[in-house]
C-alpha cells in the first residue's frame, strides 16, 4: 500500500495576491518523475492557502509525511499545523525544511513534533530520503538530513547538486493546475528561476546554499516563461540572485517580452539584477522597461561605510561608475532604485545619514528603498560569535504587512531584526531610520525634489545640510499636520515590542505601505495643509523671489494629485530641461517656454492612486507628471 507524502507551503495571506508554491511544486515534480518513488508514495496536491489551522488539518487524510516549506512568512504557522498533526495522528512523521532551518539538528531539541530537518536544497535530499525508507537504507546515506538516534540530534554531510539539467518544471508538469482550478478567485503570482548559486558571500544573506552558479536550460526556462503567460499570471518575480551575470540572461529577457506581446502576461517581470551592473543588466532592463514589463533597474549598495563593507564581506560600485550607470540609465529612461540596509556593523548614524546623501549627490534623485538589517538562520549574521563581536542586539518583531493584506488566520508571524550595534545604539538606530523616511518621502517621492537640487546646483546647499535641515524643522515644530505626521511614525519607530511600523487606513484601501509612502499618501491628499507648514522652512533658504514663486508653481503642478493626471505651465526659467538633466550639465536659464506634461495612468479614487501611483509606479516616480511614461510637449524661446 503506497503511503502518502504531503508537501505544504502556505502563503503569507489567504487572499489575493498569493504567490504559487514554488519551492514545494519543485519537489513534488522531482519526486513524481522518479519511478520507483511513484510505486511506494502518494504525492497529492502541494497545500499552499492560508487557512485556518484546523481546516487545513481536515483536509490532510490518512498521512505518513507531512513535509513544511519553512520561510519568515509561514513558520509559526508551520509549528502550528505541526503540532495539531501530530496530536491527530501520532504516528505520521513530520519534516521541515526550507530557509528557517538552521544548520545542524538543533531544531530537533526545540519541536518535539518534527522527526526530520532537511537543509539546503531539497529535490534530491528528498529523493534519497524516500528511497533509503523504501529500500531499509541507513539515513546516514542521506546528505543535508537532521535526525534523531537514541534520543540525540544528528546531522549528515552538506550536498549542493551541481547538474540541474535534470529537474522537471513544477508548472508544466501540472504541479500547479490544480491550485489554479481550486481557488479561482485569487490571483496568484509566480517564481522562476533561471540559475541557482551566488559568487558573494555577503554577511547578511542566505539567498544561496552555493556559490557556483548553476544555470537551468533555457529550454525548461523557455517552456515556465510560456506557460506563466499562457496563464494570464500578472506577477512574475524572478528568484535569481543576480539576474544578467550571465550573457544569456539578455535572451530570457527577450523571451519574457515576446510572451507578453503574445499572450499580454505578465504585466511585471521583477529580476534582482546583478549588483555588478553591466552591459547585460542595461540591455536586459532596457528590454523589459521599454516594453513596461519591470519597474526600474536595481543600483544596489546596501551600506556606503567602509567599514561596514569590511564587515559584511561586500564590495561596492565606485561611485564614479555608478553616477556613470545612473546617467547611462537615465537618458535611457529606464528609471534606476537604490536599495540600502539600516543595521548593518560598523554603520553609525552619521554614515548612513550622509551615505544616503552622497547617493543623492551621485544621482540617485529616482527612488531608494531602506530595509532593517534582518537576522536569517543560514547567514553569517546569526552566528552569535559574529554578533559578539560586533555588539550586534536584535529584536524579534511581528511581521507587518507591507504591499499585502495580513490575513494570518490566527497565527502572526515574526522576524528577527537588528536594533543595535557597537557602532550604532539604538537610539540612533531609530533616529537614522526616520531621517531616511524624511528624505524618500520629500525627495524620492517628490515632494520637495525640484527645491533641493535647484538649492544643490545654483546656491551649493549639500543634499545632506538641506535634509538634515528638514528632519530638524519637522522635529523641532510642536504643532501642525507635518509634525504630528512624523512624530507619529517616530513614536512607532522606537516601540520594538509591537513593531506598529506598517501605514495603512481605509482612506487607501486596506494594504499595507512604507512609513514614506504613508506620509507622502498623507501629505498629497492634504496638500493644503502641507504647503503651508513647510513654506517657513522654505523661505528661510532667501531663494529670489520671482524665482522662488515660480519653482514652487513648478514643484506643486508637477505632483499628480488624485484627479490631476495633466498640467500646463507658462515659464520664464527653462525648469523642465534643468531638472530632467541627470548630468546636471544644463545651465538654469531665463526663457519664455511652455510646458505640457500628460500621463495617461488611469486612477479611481484613492486606493486606486495608493496602488498604482504609490506602490507601483514610484519607481519610476509616477507621482510626477514629468515622470519617463509622461507624454510630454516642451518648447522654448530665449528672451
Amino acid at each position: 500500500m503506497k503511503k502518502n507524502y504531503y508537501l505544504v507551503q502556505v502563503a503569507v495571506t489567504y487572499s489575493s495576491p498569493c504567490f504559487l508554491p514554488y519551492s514545494a511544486g519543485c519537489i513534488a515534480a522531482y519526486l513524481k518523475q522518479d519511478k520507483e518513488i511513484s510505486a511506494h508514495y502518494n504525492i497529492p496536491e502541494v497545500l499552499v492557502m492560508r487557512e485556518k489551522p484546523e481546516d487545513i488539518v481536515q483536509r490532510i487524510s490518512s498521512p505518513d509525511f507531512v513535509a513544511f516549506s519553512c520561510f519568515i512568512w509561514n513558520f509559526e504557522y508551520n509549528k502550528t499545523v505541526a503540532r495539531l498533526l501530530k496530536n491527530k495522528y501520532p504516528d505520521v512523521k513530520i519534516i521541515f525544511g526550507g530557509h528557517q532551518i538552521r544548520p545542524g539538528g538543533s531544531q530537533l531539541d526545540e519541536y518535539e513534533f518534527v522527526d526530520y530537518l532537511m537543509h539546503n536544497e531539497g529535490e534530491e535530499t528528498t529523493a534519497m530520503f524516500l528511497k533509503a525508507l523504501v529500500n531499509h537504507t541507513d539515513l546516514s546515506s542521506v546528505p543535508n538530513l537532521s535526525y534523531r538516534q537514541n534520543g540525540k540530534p544528528v546531522t549528515t554531510p552538506d550536498y549542493t547538486p551541481c547538474d540541474l539539467s535534470s529537474y522537471p518544471s513544477p508548472y508544466t508538469t501540472g504541479i500547479f493546475d490544480g491550485i489554479l482550478k481550486a481557488f479561482p478567485q485569487i490571483e496568484f503570482h509566480a517564481t522562476l528561476e533561471t540559475n541557482r548559486g551566488c559568487p558573494y558571500a555577503c554577511a547578511y544573506c542566505e539567498w544561496c546554499f552555493s556559490k557556483k552558479i548553476r544555470p537551468f536550460p533555457m529550454e525548461k526556462i523557455k517552456a515556465e516563461i510560456e506557460w506563466i503567460a499562457s496563464h494570464k499570471i500578472k506577477y512574475t518575480y524572478c528568484a535569481d540572485a543576480n539576474f544578467g551575470i550571465l550573457d544569456r540572461d539578455v535572451s530570457i529577457a527577450e523571451y519574457v517580452v515576446e510572451q507578453k506581446k503574445k499572450y499580454g502576461y505578465p504585466d511585471v517581470f521583477k529580476p534582482c539584477y546583478a549588483k555588478e551592473s553591466d552591459d547585460n543588466v542595461f540591455a536586459a532592463g532596457y528590454l523589459l522597461n521599454k516594453n513596461h514589463t519591470d519597474k526600474g533597474v536595481t543600483l544596489a549598495y546596501q551600506t556606503l561605510s567602509d567599514t561596514a563593507l569590511k564587515n559584511i564581506g561586500r564590495r561596492n560600485l565606485t561611485l564614479k561608475r555608478f553616477e556613470s550607470l545612473d546617467i547611462r540609465y537615465t537618458e535611457a529612461g529606464i528609471p534606476t532604485y537604490t536599495e540600502l540596509i539600516l543595521g548593518l556593523p560598523g554603520e553609525t548614524f552619521e554614515s548612513f545619514c550622509r551615505g544616503i546623501c552622497t547617493l543623492l549627490e551621485s544621482g540617485q534623485n529616482n527612488s531608494m528603498t531602506v530595509y532593517e538589517c534582518q537576522v536569517y538562520p543560514n547567514s553569517r549574521m546569526a552566528d552569535p560569535a559574529y554578533q559578539k563581536q560586533h555588539g550586534i542586539k536584535t529584536a524579534v518583531i511581528p511581521l507587518f504587512g507591507i504591499h499585502y493584506n495580513p490575513t494570518f488566520n490566527g497565527v502572526n508571524e515574526n522576524l528577527e531584526i537588528i536594533t543595535e550595534t557597537a557602532s550604532m545604539p539604538k537610539t540612533d538606530w531609530v533616529k537614522a531610520y526616520m531621517f531616511a523616511v524624511v528624505l524618500q518621502t520629500f525627495h524620492h517621492l517628490a515632494l520637495l525634489r525640484f527645491f533641493a537640487i535647484y538649492l544643490r546646483r545654483e546656491m551649493k546647499v549639500p543634499y545632506y545640510d538641506f535634509y538634515q535641515a528638514l528632519f530638524h524643522y519637522i522635529y523641532s515644530e510642536n504643532s501642525g499636520f507635518l509634525h504630528a505626521l512624523f512624530q507619529d511614525f517616530y513614536n512607532r519607530k522606537a516601540d520594538v515590542e509591537t513593531a506598529d511600523w506598517t501605514y495603512q487606513t481605509d482612506t487607501f484601501g486596506t494594504t499595507g505601505f512604507y512609513f514614506e509612502e504613508g506620509a507622502f499618501l498623507e501629505l498629497i491628499s492634504h496638500s493644503d495643509l502641507f504647503w503651508q507648514d513647510v513654506m517657513p522652512f522654505l523661505k528661510k533658504w532667501d531663494i529670489p523671489a520671482d524665482l522662488f514663486n515660480e519653482l514652487l508653481i513648478y514643484q506643486r503642478e508637477l505632483l499628480r494629485t488624485l484627479n490631476k493626471k495633466e498640467a500646463s505651465l507658462q515659464l520664464h526659467w527653462n525648469f523642465y530641461p534643468y531638472f530632467e538633466d541627470q548630468s546636471a550639465s544644463t545651465p538654469l536659464r531665463r526663457v519664455n517656454a511652455h510646458l505640457h506634461a500628460y500621463s495617461d495612468l488611469a486612477v479611481t479614487g484613492w486606493p486606486d492612486y495608493a496602488k498604482k501611483v504609490v506602490w507601483f509606479g514610484k519607481r519610476y516616480s509616477a507621482m510626477l507628471l514629468t515622470n519617463p511614461r509622461a507624454k510630454i510637449e516642451y518648447t522654448e524661446q530665449e528672451q
